[in-house]
């Protein structure tokens, strides 16, 4: 005793432990996935900044310094040849009125020398802007003294100097457009690197972001199987719950109505009784009394049935109902059954029809369960038809199985309820019934007993046609069978009474 208390003790320790060793791993592997994905994400942040500030900042050199520097370096240009054109046509028509374009153009060349000399801080070639700052500084000068001479009477030197203005022109923009060259190849340059930028920031991110994917795809599916696991296990109990005290909400306000129907017309049978006795009429009524007694004991069947089914369906959930096996001819047992209802039928004006394709089938059953089975299903085809229809009870022998099946063309079951009507307490619509009514419990029990015998059963119907119940039991035999259940069916009419009690005429 003690070393077994030890071993327990022992075993309780070793699976606290280990426990305490999945917590702590667990608990590291989430620090860990949360500090890789804190780190990528961070190197990812940060070189996108880096990214972005190289970015702005080459755009901004370009921007800011050498595309005002190329368009300050065009503009110069422009204006001198602007101004050689306006001294050109002054010499020749010496007419003041071609002076106003040399004038403007002066005026802003006085302004531009200063310009020029700042894209010497633009990284620019200082000896080729030192050079146009002397050229624009020498054709200034010329251009001053070619209308110097004009102004004096001088106009002929000046038509001699007409083309020198030009070429001196000329001179300048062609150094002005080494500058321009310049000024393009620094933003070709600056673009390049603003694309090589860009294109290593989208590969890292790429490589980061696949990485980080990656991981976060490794961590929660990590979560997901150790964390969330346990979230299904409660939703799923959660769901079954609501199922459950849906299903015995169902089931108690079914079984209330079943329990009160019956107990009711008892009720309503004793007190006319008690009426009749202070009245002293009991001998008067004889006839009245008897129907009442019919009917009273027809709703004794009623509550013994259903008592029996919520009995028996408890019992099987709990795994105490057991089968008294035998082997019997299965086609004689329920040739038997029909034949011993056939009464009911003819009452209700159904006709009713068994058919086999074979005479003897010796397998193992339980000759009482069997009889329970073929008359619930019986039972339910008379529920669902009509006077003039049809039931049809068929036994096939399929070799490793026998098939049993009870087919009716009544009002058949929707699609909808062909998935569900075997569950525990589960009606069909009760409007559909139009003989009878019922607790729900039957078609569960049936199946439970069906399964217990190692078989199946199912349903097929096309509502509006009538519906097929298909039972399928193993054939197979017992070696032993216990001789005082050994016995022919007895077809009572006990049992047939019990098990049709809820269907009026």
């Amino acid at each position: 005793m003690i070393a077994v208390k030890f071993s327990t003790e022992r075993k309780r320790a070793n699976e606290i432990m280990n426990k305490s060793k999945n917590k702590y791993k667990s608990r590291s592997i989430m620090l860990l996935g949360c500090f890789t994905i804190f780190c990528l994400s961070s190197i990812i942040i940060l070189f996108s900044i880096y990214s972005m500030n190289k970015v702005r900042k080459e755009s901004d050199f370009i921007t800011q310094e050498i595309l005002p520097a190329k368009i300050f370096s065009m503009k110069i240009e422009t204006s001198l040849i602007d101004q050689e054109t306006g001294i050109r046509a002054y010499i020749i028509s010496e007419n003041e009125v071609f002076l106003q374009s040399y004038y403007l153009g002066n005026k802003e060349m006085q302004q531009n020398y200063n310009l020029l000399s700042n894209l010497k801080k633009n990284g620019l070639n200082i000896d080729r802007i030192n050079r146009l700052n002397q050229q624009m500084k020498f054709i200034s000068n010329f251009f001053h003294e070619q209308v110097l001479l004009v102004e004096n009477g001088k106009s002929y030197e000046a038509k001699l100097n007409l083309n020198k203005g030009k070429h001196l022109v000329d001179e300048f923009s062609v150094t002005d457009d080494l500058l321009l060259n310049e000024i393009e190849t620094n933003i070709n340059s600056s673009r390049e690197k603003v694309a090589n930028t860009q294109i290593l920031h989208k590969c890292l991110l790429i490589t980061l972001g696949i990485i980080l994917i990656a991981c976060n795809f490794i961590f929660f599916s990590y979560i997901r199987s150790n964390m969330h696991e346990e979230i299904n296990k409660k939703n799923k109990t959660n769901e079954g719950l609501q199922k459950l005290i849906s299903l015995q909400e169902e089931y108690i306000a079914n079984i209330s109505h079943e329990l009160k129907t019956p107990l009711n017309v008892i009720f309503s049978g004793i007190q006319l009784f008690q009426m009749y006795c202070h009245k002293g009429s009991l001998d008067e009524k004889t006839e009245s009394i008897n129907r009442y007694l019919d009917s009273m004991k027809l709703n004794s069947y009623r509550l013994n049935k259903l008592i029996n089914n919520i009995v028996d369906s408890s019992k099987i959930e709990a795994g105490f109902f057991k089968l008294n096996q035998s082997n019997n001819n299965i086609v004689e047992v329920v040739e038997e059954i029909v034949m011993s209802i056939t009464n009911v039928t003819d009452i209700k004006g159904i006709h009713i029809t068994f058919d086999t394709d074979i005479e003897e089938k010796i397998i193992a059953c339980d000759p009482e369960k069997i009889e329970r089975i073929v008359l619930n299903l019986i039972s339910n085809a008379i529920k669902f038809s009509d006077e003039g229809d049809e039931i049809f009870v068929n036994f096939k022998d399929k070799n490793e199985f026998v098939e049993i099946s009870v087919k009716d063309n009544g009002i058949g079951i929707k699609e909808k309820d062909l998935e569900t009507i075997f569950n525990r307490f589960k009606q069909v619509d009760k409007s559909l019934s139009r003989n009878s009514e019922g607790s729900g419990i039957g078609l569960n029990l049936v199946k439970s007993i069906v399964e217990l015998h190692g078989g199946s059963i199912y349903a097929e119907s096309e509502f509006g046609k009538g519906s097929k119940f298909i039972v399928t039991i193993p054939s197979v035999k017992i070696l032993k069978e216990n001789i005082l259940y050994n016995s022919k069916l007895s077809s009572s009419d006990e049992m047939i009474r019990v098990e049709f009690s809820d269907i009026y005429s």
